[in-house]
């Protein structure tokens, strides 16, 4: 796939094949299944292209060292990547990754990339500047920050899709943002250091994990509490204390998220309800970051992408509305796979 005509070829064809029956994807009620899916490769300096249908990487581009925050615009013709070592966001052609333009951010660490609700801007997590960036798409230069956020890690949107969440590292909490006013809505400050963020469906709540903790932690947003911790026992085998242990999180159902232990490896489902452990799945690799696909499969059941640091793929999981988690296909991609993004649906069915 060497031009855009090419690739976006590609991108129908493959498309086509979310119908069949034996594709790994499939349509469900409402949503449509993107077939690509593109996942920074944090220490080889390049992002690859994986195709969701038949889990392999289509290709893999060369972007600059120690990539790490990804986002692609709305019409999908363009990909924004961190890229921490150079100390900037990179904007590259999507057919062909050739450069578009750049933003100089500033030393950079483990910085989020997330597009904003309207498809017009870019929120970039400043760690070592205490800031969010807000990157207008169109011109790629920076149009506003959004300050005094104390080393922000993770920006995320809760599912009302108005304001976005950022964890915080320095004074550790989480800050509640509001990207239309650019505005610090609220910050709560918590006890321990969280590493990732997802949200019961009416946002009342939050959960993330922590560093040395085996479990996650349960917070109202409203006033900052930290309501519970859900414990998660580890193995006999493999339980004395390290720091890295629970890393991505993510709500699947109203009452079930999957916590990925990095430091243990395995992938756990866990019932909110009675704060219990569902299901571990060990067939990973030193998992880091875990994110819902959008759409699934028929019946209602969901699917997501792990991230695999260990043995460099990522993974396809399926969850079952009783947490039962099984694992579908790996796709071999670069050293150290964490964030992704996804390639909208409607590229291939334009231009």
């Amino acid at each position: 796939m060497n031009t855009r005509r090419d690739f976006l070829a590609c991108s129908a064809a493959v498309a086509g094949t979310l119908v069949l029956g034996d594709s790994l994807l499939a349509d469900t009620e409402g949503e449509a299944t993107p077939t690509f899916v593109y996942v920074v490769n944090t220490q080889d300096a390049s992002v690859s292209l994986v195709n969701q249908a038949t889990m392999k990487e289509e290709k893999r581009h060369k972007v600059g060292p120690r990539p790490y925050g990804i986002a692609v615009t709305a019409d999908g013709k363009t990909v924004a990547v961190g890229v921490e070592d150079e100390e900037k966001v990179k904007f590259f052609h999507a057919a062909d990754f050739s450069l578009k333009g750049e933003v100089r951010i500033g030393r950079m660490f483990n910085d989020h990339i997330v597009l904003t609700q309207d498809g017009k801007s870019l929120l970039v997590a400043d760690f070592y500047g205490d800031d969010v960036f807000i990157i207008d798409v169109e011109s790629m230069k920076e149009s506003a920050r959004i300050k005094d956020l104390s080393a922000p890690h993770v920006v995320k949107y809760g599912p009302l899709k108005k304001n976005a969440y950022v964890t915080c590292k320095k004074v550790t909490g989480i800050a509640i943002i509001d990207p239309v006013s650019r505005e610090l809505v609220k910050f709560h400050q918590i006890n321990v250091n969280p590493r990732s963020l997802t949200f019961s469906p009416d946002e009342s709540k939050i959960y993330f994990a922590p560093f040395w903790v085996n479990g996650i932690f349960e917070m109202d947003t409203e006033s900052g509490n930290v309501t519970r911790l859900i414990e998660l026992a580890p193995p006999k085998d493999n339980a004395a204390p390290q720091e890295v242990t629970y890393h991505g999180v993510e709500m699947v159902y109203p009452d079930v998220v999957l916590a990925a232990n990095e430091g243990r490896s395995y992938l756990d489902s866990v019932g909110l309800k009675g704060g219990k452990l569902l299901d571990r799945l060990t067939d990973v690799s030193k998992p880091c970051c875990v994110e819902r696909v959008p759409g699934g499969v028929k019946g209602g059941q969901v699917r997501v992408l792990v991230s695999n640091i260990g043995d460099g793929t990522l993974q396809l999981v399926e969850v079952s509305k009783d947490g039962k988690l099984k694992s579908l296909a790996k796709a071999r991609v670069g050293k150290a796979p964490k964030r992704v993004a996804f390639l909208p649906v409607a590229v291939g069915k334009t231009d």
